[in-house]
């Protein structure tokens, strides 16, 4: 392994990746993910940008090749603390209200509740607080999942399509905390389009399979 290869927080060496054996997504693919920084991840329909995310995630493994986050295999629990995975579709609980998902997602990470309805109002969420999340737009759904889903101060944050469905106030306030994560943290982005705002230091574009 390179010196530059020991710096990267992740690391996928010669991994192929899919869902059916037979048709695979990723092929033969080499790439780290610098420690600090925003890194785009780009490529068409189809080019294996989700396959990716679940790759970092560790819910999908390689059928060929390794994933590492931190030295770690993506699939293995000691990697879990490391990240935040923020996928592209909310999966809230029809029942609860935003102030329950904000309060149980913080108490899993083991974080302060105030902090998380801090960011949430900063978001302009504040006035959804005791709604049923039945009852939210999509842009506000897409707002109260990006903030569950990121809390804390991890060394790898994941976004796909974050910013789909959210208004230009939230956008803003979402390049705003990236920005700061990316100082001394991983942050990966999927996005067919990025923030003029948003400084990208490298991107990642995948060809789909050969």
């Amino acid at each position: 392994m390179t010196a530059a290869a020991l710096a990267d927080i992740v690391v996928l060496d010669d991994v192929t990746a899919a869902y059916d054996p037979d048709r695979p997504v990723i092929r033969g693919l080499t790439a780290g993910i610098a420690a600090q920084g925003l890194t785009q991840v780009a490529g068409g329909n189809g080019t294996g940008k989700s396959t990716f995310v679940e790759l970092l995630s560790g819910y999908l493994s390689p059928i060929q090749g390794t994933v590492t986050v931190a030295g770690q295999p993506a699939g293995a629990l000691a990697a879990r603390p490391l990240r935040r995975i923020v996928r592209t579709t909310p999966a809230l609980f029809d029942l609860l209200t935003v102030r329950d998902h904000l309060t149980l997602f913080a108490t899993a990470y083991g974080i302060p509740v105030a902090g998380q309805l801090e960011r949430a109002s900063r978001l302009g969420l504040a006035p959804w607080f005791d709604e049923h999340a039945s009852g939210l737009s999509s842009g506000t759904a897409k707002k109260l999942w990006y903030v569950m889903c990121s809390g804390g101060r991890p060394r790898l944050v994941v976004l796909d399509e974050p910013f789909n469905a959210v208004d230009a106030d939230g956008v803003d306030t979402m390049v705003d905390e990236i920005t700061a994560w990316a100082a001394d943290s991983a942050v990966v982005l999927v996005a067919h389009t990025v923030p003029a705002r948003l400084e990208v230091d490298q991107v990642l574009t995948l060809g789909g399979p050969a």
